[in-house]
């Protein structure tokens, strides 16, 4: 019987892929063995095709192709609330979903985090970051995330994990918040930092090989099984320098494909002079991929030069995708404003909206991050006219605190002059 997690799968296996980063981003510790035939290491009636990803736990429970939320009861992670209502809910743990927890739990608020993966965002899929305040050797994604998940959980934060939040209702004063696994709980103020996904790559067999050769964000878990081959990184930002950075230690070669013609612009400074350091990093600027090739696997990619017009094949072993930012919203896409990219719109520049005026009920001004809807904030790159810099979301996480405790005080003051007005009716 193994005494931790074991994950059996096939290189094929999308699922296995899903589960292998769903437990190393929720630092749980597991092996992994990798099935290359039809012989499996434990008994069962069905197939190899059949049962993979098998999960085995220490107890000798064996899951077989299971889903994150069962694994999650599993492994004991919390997915439903605790308490009816909150002070303070906070969707997303990225780097500004989770500032906001930890400033929110230290100033006495009951605050409830709910993350649809893991916590740490896209950051948490880092290898290394060099550029955060009091960090002068880098912090990895992992190491952020648990440093932070920890500090947070000290001031009684409670973290929901793995579940999405479908729906908001206002109710009242309060919020509801409708959860992905059928429960819901009351809310006086919510923080959306639910940051921006990768945008998916629409070309011809990218969709039919993603988990199988084609991943979006740096996966590293995928480092090791990288030695010695080829790898493919798309985009031009941060993360996908970082990502070039973190694969050039195990890769033979490092192929970075950028749109443009010079990776200056969306890449810091300090990481561009990095990746022309590195002998096994290879720019391709003007170019990009146009059809993704293979069977079961990834084999080969289709690369078009954008000045050219040329096109060429390649081969590779991992294509890992770091392209734009979609913007996780769509569970409040009825309730909170947003600009025509799914933005959420806040301050001034939701004032600036001329819908503004139809859906604001009170007198006073919006506070710079809140919404449409008083005691809904945003922080974080959610959010329109964000910085997209972890720094700058920590910063946005840690003022939509100050902000939301305002709102909870104003609310808390009418409420005791209306009480007062109640009992003394000859006083209005």
């Amino acid at each position: 019987m193994p005494d931790k997690i074991t994950v059996y799968s096939s290189r094929e296996n999308a699922n296995g892929f899903t589960i292998k980063e769903f437990l190393f981003r929720n630092l749980v510790k597991f092996d992994y063995h990798e099935i290359t035939g039809d012989t499996l290491p434990f008994r069962t009636e069905h197939s190899a095709e059949d049962c993979l990803p098998a999960v085995e736990f220490p107890d000798g429970t064996i899951m077989f192709d299971p889903r994150l939320f069962t694994v999650a009861s599993k492994i004991g992670l919390q997915q439903k609330p605790k308490e009816e209502c909150y002070d303070l809910a906070v969707m997303g743990a990225g780097p500004a979903g989770l500032t906001a927890a930890v400033y929110g739990g230290s100033e006495g608020l009951s605050t409830v985090l709910i993350e649809r993966h893991s916590p740490g965002g896209r950051i948490g899929s880092t290898s290394l970051v060099e550029n955060v305040l009091g960090h002068p050797k880098g912090i990895t994604g992992k190491e952020f995330a648990a440093a932070s998940r920890e500090q947070a959980e000290k001031f009684g934060v409670e973290f929901i994990v793995p579940v999405e939040l479908k729906t908001v209702e206002k109710e009242n004063e309060t919020l509801r918040l409708n959860l992905s696994n059928g429960s819901s709980l009351l809310a006086k103020t919510l923080i959306i930092a639910a940051g921006v996904k990768y945008r998916l790559l629409e070309v011809p067999g990218a969709d039919r090989l993603t988990g199988a050769g084609v991943y979006y964000g740096s996966a590293m878990t995928e480092g090791r099984r990288s030695k010695g081959k080829v790898v493919y990184v798309v985009g031009g930002a941060n993360s996908a320098g970082q990502a070039a950075m973190y694969f050039s230690r195990f890769a033979a070669q490092v192929n970075l494909i950028i749109r443009g013609k010079e990776l200056e612009g969306k890449m810091s400074e300090y990481l561009i002079r990095e990746i022309h350091d590195v002998h096994n990093i290879c720019i391709q600027n003007n170019s990009e991929i146009v059809r993704v090739n293979g069977d079961t696997y990834l084999e080969s990619i289709d690369i078009r030069d954008t000045i050219s017009g040329e096109v060429r094949t390649n081969r590779l072993d991992s294509l890992f995708l770091l392209i734009g930012g979609v913007p996780h919203a769509e569970c409040v896409s009825d309730l909170i404003l947003r600009d025509e990219e799914g933005f959420l719109l806040t301050g001034h520049r939701l004032e600036e909206d001329p819908r503004f005026a139809e859906t604001w009920p009170y007198h006073r001004r919006p506070a710079s991050l809140e919404t449409n809807i008083p005691g809904v904030f945003v922080a974080g790159d959610v959010r329109k006219g964000s910085a997209k810099r972890m720094a700058a979301a920590m910063g946005d996480g840690a003022n939509a605190i100050q902000q939301a405790l305002d709102y909870i005080r104003e609310m808390e003051k009418s409420k005791t002059i209306e009480a007062f007005h109640t009992e003394n009716p000859k006083t209005n």
